[in-house]
């Protein structure tokens, strides 16, 4: 059935149970009832509601490929991979099945489910340890609290509480990230990484694509924009960290990271 919730996000939404939403293709749950208006719900449906014509503004820009001024040759290096880019981007915007593992698919019944966002809250008993996750801040290399927690084989994105405190997605016009004196970004610069709409893009990315894994796995350095802008163009394709790095720099000025 179709619900419309309060005015803070005028959108139409469908209750899938109890805790659980669905939105543009992606699921909501234990993020609070929309009719009982906790920011947590609300902010999601509101940051769903504006990702997809941001993706679609970064799929536009992608097809460019070597031309764009806003980082695919830095961070995709070569016309070859166009059609590969925006491909990946289109998954996220169309919020395709993710295939999930065969012990997964046991304990919810399907093997490709939607993306499905999950709330973490201080104070759960249910999510104690995942919310330890939250706070390691080593999943993914960031320093500090982590904004999100995935988990290979599943469709889960555990939204943890700090993620609620990022700037969502990069403002009009912000700054171009600087290369130092020897032209190279400083080391563990990754300010375009910084947004939720760029950390889940990489999150997604990763989903989407298991193979990004075993590269994670074994080149933890891959989140440092040096890194990835080394990468040769067949290995950047491999690197989740360089779809959230170029979906991050759009908003920049012309020309920016262009290689």
């Amino acid at each position: 059935r179709q619900q419309t919730p309060p005015q803070e996000v005028n959108i139409e939404i469908k209750y899938l149970d109890a805790n659980t939403i669905s939105y543009n293709g992606y699921s909501i749950s234990n993020c609070g009832n929309v009719h009982d208006k906790p920011p947590e719900i609300h902010a999601l449906l509101a940051f769903l509601h504006r990702m997809k014509p941001q993706l679609e503004r970064v799929i536009k820009d992608s097809q460019q490929g070597t031309r764009s001024l806003h980082g695919y040759s830095a961070f995709f290096k070569s016309d070859r991979n166009i059609r590969k880019v925006a491909a990946a981007y289109q998954q996220m915007v169309d919020a395709s099945p993710i295939i999930v593992s065969a012990e997964r698919a046991k304990v919810i019944g399907k093997r490709t489910p939607q993306p499905l966002f999950r709330c973490l809250k201080e104070g759960d008993p249910n999510t104690t340890k995942i919310m330890d996750g939250c706070k390691s801040g080593a999943q993914y290399g960031f320093a500090g609290n982590n904004p999100i927690l995935i988990t290979p084989g599943t469709e889960l994105i555990y939204v943890c509480p700090v993620f609620f405190e990022l700037t969502q997605f990069p403002p009009p016009k912000r700054a171009c990230p600087t290369l130092g004196s020897d032209g190279q970004f400083k080391p563990g610069e990754m300010s375009l990484l910084t947004f939720g709409f760029s950390y889940i893009v990489y999150a997604l990315a990763l989903m989407y694509d298991r193979g990004m894994y075993d590269l994670l796995d074994n080149r933890q350095e891959l989140r440092d924009m040096q890194y990835a802008v080394e990468l040769n163009s067949r290995v950047s394709m491999l690197n989740a960290a360089s779809y959230g790095f170029y979906a991050g720099g759009l908003n920049s000025p012309q020309p920016c990271l262009w290689w």
